[in-house]
């Protein structure tokens, strides 16, 4: 866990996202383990690298039941027939979440679990923030995105093994609009620095266009603190795109999701298993050229999974995108996260009072959540805004003890 000396990590956790200062819970990859490979039987190799590994997870814990996480997409969806597939005396509980809004995937994914005969439970999650001095107490960090806990949760009640997509857009080429907008506006002659920058473009929802004016006396915030970060991902002799895929292993998915889904496994005794991270499929997915993953012209990624996935049953006509769990942050706000930051993000906010965190910039915040249009617009400064939130909880636990994690917000 940081302190408030520790102004880098604070300065990261509220641009970023996540904070590489701290020890990750495996090593980051490095550009040779990205240096493309000629390969050939790209599927057959993936079916026995998950076969290999499934006989040898099943072997060690020795499981007959477990729990998965099922959204409408390509990792989970892959992952189910997987298991499915090389497991068929396995029983499998599928856990979807939903949040209350219309595009909630839940009811394809219930329809995937009844095509593969697995019990199935959704689970609505109307307001996300209410237990987060519980979620934060956890994994010690000031993060909002901690919702998976429910998955896992209800997954404990029915194995100690749960299995997530974890991974595949990472090591099987996922962010495929990010990729687009990065080659879009790449060009030759950039060096590292100018692909740092045109990278965190990419991941607007990450940081605000007035990101300088958050920080208070306290912290000194810059962008030339912040480039640095991924000099060594885009200064090597792989390919742009590759470059991309080397600094999105070594962001979120090694800094924020892969320590938080620890932390919440410890607390619950829980395995928390993925097909995409096992060694032997990171080592060989990183490796294949990054065309066989990403089509440049379709704007499609997970090239391998989908042609293995198509070819199962229940997903013949495969949807190019997915929304899987994500949030529509316009509609929770509405409903009653504008109510519940208001409470806790003002100026009477202990990290306001330490010189953390700008009063004037929550004030300019609101009136442009008030004023704005543009939805995209909106949408990133409530996920500041909850980014916020999440740290003066983790201010509250952790530095006033002004609050307890059994707390409701």
């Amino acid at each position: 866990m940081f302190s408030l000396e520790d102004q880098d990590s604070i300065i990261n956790l509220l641009t970023l996202r996540y904070d590489p200062n701290k020890k990750p819970i495996r090593e980051p990859l490095s550009a040779k383990d990205f240096t493309p490979k000629d390969v050939s039987n790209i599927e057959s190799a993936i079916l026995d690298i998950v076969k290999d590994d499934l006989l040898k997870k099943q072997k060690n814990f020795n499981f007959k039941t477990l729990t998965i996480s099922l959204s409408g997409g390509v990792d989970s969806g892959f992952t189910l027939a997987m298991l499915r597939s090389i497991l068929p005396d396995v029983k499998i509980h599928c856990v979807s979440v939903g949040f209350g809004d219309v595009e909630d995937e839940v009811t394809t994914a219930e329809e995937i679990a009844r095509v593969y005969n697995c019990n199935f439970e959704s689970i609505i999650i109307e307001n996300i923030l209410t237990d987060l001095p519980k979620l934060i107490a956890i994994v010690k960090e000031p993060r909002w995105n901690l919702y998976q806990y429910y998955t896992l949760e209800y997954g404990k009640r029915n194995s100690d093994v749960f299995y997530t997509g974890d991974g595949g857009d990472e090591v099987f080429a996922g962010y495929v609009f990010r990729y687009n907008k990065f080659l879009s506006n790449f060009k030759p002659s950039f060096e590292w620095k100018e692909k740092s920058e045109l990278y965190l473009s990419c991941h607007e929802r990450d940081w605000v266009p007035n990101q300088s004016n958050l920080f208070g006396d306290k912290l000194n915030f810059s962008w030339e603190k912040i480039y640095p970060i991924f000099k060594n991902y885009f200064e090597n002799d792989l390919s742009p795109l590759d470059q991309v895929f080397l600094s999105d292993f070594n962001g979120k998915l090694l800094y924020d999701w892969l320590p938080t889904n620890k932390a919440f496994g410890d607390v619950l005794g829980l395995n928390i298993e993925s097909l995409f991270l096992n060694q032997n499929m990171i080592e060989f997915a990183t490796h294949i050229p990054w065309y066989e993953k990403y089509d440049d012209k379709t704007i499609t990624g997970k090239l391998p999974i989908r042609s293995i996935l198509i070819k199962q049953k229940g997903f013949n006509q495969l949807k190019s995108v997915k929304k899987g769990f994500s949030l529509d942050l316009i509609s929770l706000w509405n409903r009653n996260a504008r109510d519940i930051v208001s409470t806790y993000v003002n100026e009477e906010s202990e990290i306001v009072k330490e010189g953390i965190v700008k009063g004037e910039w929550i004030d300019s915040v609101n009136l442009k959540l008030v004023d704005a249009n543009d939805n995209n617009d909106k949408s990133r400064y409530i996920s500041k805004m909850f980014s916020v939130l999440a740290l003066e909880i983790w201010h509250r636990l952790f530095i006033g003890k002004s609050i307890k994690n059994t707390n409701k917000i």
